[in-house]
């Protein structure tokens, strides 16, 4: 059992006691944040910035990706996130 089984969100969402509404899971994996995100009926945000940086001619920090790039790596995956941000920090 792990991401993307939907499984993994389903179970997260009855610890909480939230629904699929209520939820958003945020990675940087479309193959397993944000498909897992897919299967489970939930919202996503996809980080740029993170494993898939390269694939996107990402070379800094917070650089923002070009929208036609990211949907060409999100259709790569079968994996389409709601929102994309280029970072992510506390």
């Amino acid at each position: 059992m792990g991401k993307p089984d939907k499984i993994i969100y389903k179970s997260a969402m009855a610890m909480v006691g939230v629904g699929a509404s209520d939820s958003i899971a945020v990675g940087d994996s479309l193959h397993h944040d944000i498909k897992g995100a897919n299967h489970a009926g939930i919202a996503s945000a996809f980080i740029t910035g993170g494993i898939h940086a390269s694939e996107l001619g990402l070379s800094s920090f917070g650089q923002v990706a070009d929208l036609s790039s990211v949907q060409a790596l999100a259709a790569k995956y079968d994996a389409y996130p709601k929102y994309v941000f280029p970072a992510f920090a506390w």
